[in-house]
């Protein structure tokens, strides 16, 4: 399995964190490869380039047993998928069956902003895995006529479960919780709008990294000119047991993006008996019904989003409801040992034997 490997910040390293963590290490011989970034910030375009080479050359060393392995590699859209592509057609040399796992939330928009030459290229990638994995039956929609011939198989992501909740003292302010790199694709300008606007008393953890270059130090900007240093606060990246502390104790969490694909931190939130306010963008809309788990906003609406966390934060009984609502559907539709089996299920439609 290759990818971004944890401690790595992001929804790859968060899934194949929880895959390894899960069942699937038992039932097939699971080794994790690392093809994320691991070079310092500030290095050089020749360090760079020396170490993804001698990535590649262990990859091919590593295909070189027999029998054959069988290859699934995790990817996401821009310069990446086709770094990824490499180690796709070194599988495909090798003769090693090969999954492709697509996250991202704007894969579809990348696919359409290549060129002819570009396009190709991507397309007869995606033609040389045996299965393409998406998450959503949304993005097997869309990705169908993208990605003409491509395999496409449907499988979800899934979490483990957080644990119990924290106790809290009775009157304490509502504490929410935003688990993603900022940026504005994730509405982290939507959230502060929508934070000036708010009639009630509420607080909005904002934990992760940054997508954009520069987007924290705006954001501690804004929060500042705006006022919101008594609601917004900024935690940098938070990851293993300090992330699950962060869930354990928040009283919601919101999640305002532009575009997703089936964020792991919406279920990370729902495995948490967290209450979550979402925009009905991806495949989001598939798992949260408005009134159900918590509330489904539009994207780039800051009064509705204000309107939503205002009414939980007012409302403990709705929180708890609409958090037990959020647990119930992740265990049954997004619990990590039902992808286990989804994956299986791909797995064995495979030429390998890859199960004990």
């Amino acid at each position: 399995m290759a990818g971004p490997l944890p401690p790595a910040v992001g929804g790859m390293a968060s899934v194949i964190g929880a895959l390894s963590a899960s069942s699937l290490a038992q039932k097939v011989d699971l080794q994790l490869f690392q093809t994320g970034k691991t070079t310092p910030e500030g290095r050089t375009v020749w360090q760079g380039a020396r170490t993804r080479l001698q990535v590649i050359q262990d990859f091919w060393c590593l295909l070189s047993r027999q029998p054959r392995p069988l290859v699934h590699i995790h990817t996401c859209s821009g310069f990446t998928y086709f770094l990824d592509g490499i180690f796709l057609t070194i599988a495909r040399l090798r003769g090693a069956p090969t999954v492709l796992h697509i996250h991202g939330a704007r894969f579809d928009t990348f696919l359409d902003g290549l060129g002819l030459v570009q396009r190709t290229v991507a397309r007869w990638l995606a033609r040389q895995a045996r299965a393409v994995v998406v998450l959503s039956d949304d993005w097997r929609i869309r990705l169908n006529s993208r990605l003409p011939g491509a395999r496409l198989h449907v499988v979800a992501n899934g979490v483990p479960s957080v644990g119990a909740r924290l106790v809290k003292a009775a009157g304490a302010t509502p504490q929410f919780l935003f688990l993603g790199n900022l940026g504005r694709r994730k509405g982290v300008h939507v959230l502060l709008a929508a934070a000036a606007l708010a009639k009630n008393d509420w607080v909005v953890d904002l934990a992760g990294g940054e997508e954009e270059s520069g987007f924290t130090e705006w954001t501690r900007g804004e929060i500042k000119r705006l006022g919101l240093a008594g609601r917004l606060r900024l935690l940098g990246p938070v990851v293993g047991d300090a992330k699950t502390k962060l869930l354990q104790s928040a009283d919601g969490f919101v999640l305002p993006s532009l575009a997703e694909g089936l964020p792991m931190a919406l279920l990370e939130a729902m495995a948490a008996r967290l209450p979550v306010v979402v925009t009905a963008v991806g495949a989001m809309p598939e798992v949260v019904h408005d009134g159900d788990q918590g509330y489904l906003i539009p994207p780039e609406d800051a009064p509705a989003l204000a309107d939503a966390l205002d009414r939980l934060s007012a409302n403990p009984q709705a929180r708890q409801q609409m958090g037990e609502s959020a647990y119930r559907t992740c265990e049954q539709a997004y619990g990590v040992e039902r992808m286990v089996d989804a994956l299986l299920k791909v797995y064995s439609q495979l030429p390998t034997g890859v199960t004990r």
